[in-house]
């Protein structure tokens, strides 16, 4: 994939990006996230924005985690065909299925765009507790997120995708969005591109993939969201 983006006419070869490779995975999923919220934490202490390639999406939780720490409050916008707000799933309160509930526990500013599943006690909870909508962000969404003048870290999940556009996931939505609806509601995000503190992509599972679809457009994303951010 070029690294130029003709939307943006901006490149990612301008900018100084550093890949540190990848977290170390073994051990049981508290250790994993520890690890996680260790590294990120050093990332925001020196000014830089890390950009997490997930991953479920349990692993957001860390990250948002290390937001607060550094930056006080903080705004969360998520993109997800889920709410991902149960508060425990199988057991587990650190699932993927309950990482915004998790993160609920961190800030009450959350916006959810593009949810379209969900049992009844994660939308009741949604509609009493964050911003949720079915739909991709407008720009009236994005004046409302910066009327509150606070950091803002964002979590894609690539289910907000429709199947069609991203197969390779494990837990495909139907009636979602195309790769292109979604590039464009992240380009409203330019205007607050100074208050953009972090952002990840998660849930792309490339053994799931049809001729790396999924993954190009999740390639694809990160690099029209890194430019946005320039």
């Amino acid at each position: 994939m070029e690294t130029y983006s003709p939307t943006l006419k901006r490149d990612l070869i301008d900018l100084s990006i550093c890949d540190l490779n990848n977290i170390i995975i073994e051990g049981n999923q508290r250790d994993i996230l520890n690890r996680i919220y260790s590294g990120t934490i050093e990332i925001m202490k020196k000014g830089k924005i890390p950009i997490m390639i997930g991953g479920d999406h349990s692993t957001t939780y860390p990250l948002v985690k290390s937001a607060r720490k550094i930056y006080g409050d903080i705004a969360l916008i998520q993109f997800d065909a889920h709410c991902d707000l149960r508060n425990e799933y199988l057991g587990n309160k650190y699932s993927h299925a309950s990482v915004i509930r998790r993160c609920y526990s961190i800030t009450k500013d959350i916006y959810q765009f593009g949810i379209r599943s969900g049992d009844k006690e994660e939308w009741e909870f949604a509609w009493e507790n964050t911003k949720i909508f079915t739909d991709l962000p407008t720009k009236k969404d994005i004046e409302n997120i910066e009327s509150l003048n606070k950091p803002i870290y964002i979590t894609i999940d690539i289910d907000v995708l429709d199947p069609a556009y991203a197969p390779g996931t494990g837990t495909p939505e139907p009636c979602g969005y195309s790769t292109k609806e979604l590039i464009n509601s992240l380009y409203l995000f330019r205007d607050l591109k100074d208050k953009i503190i972090g952002f990840d992509v998660v849930e792309v599972s490339p053994p799931c993939d049809v001729n790396n679809i999924t993954s190009i457009s999740a390639a694809k994303i990160i690099r029209e969201l890194i430019l946005t951010m320039v």
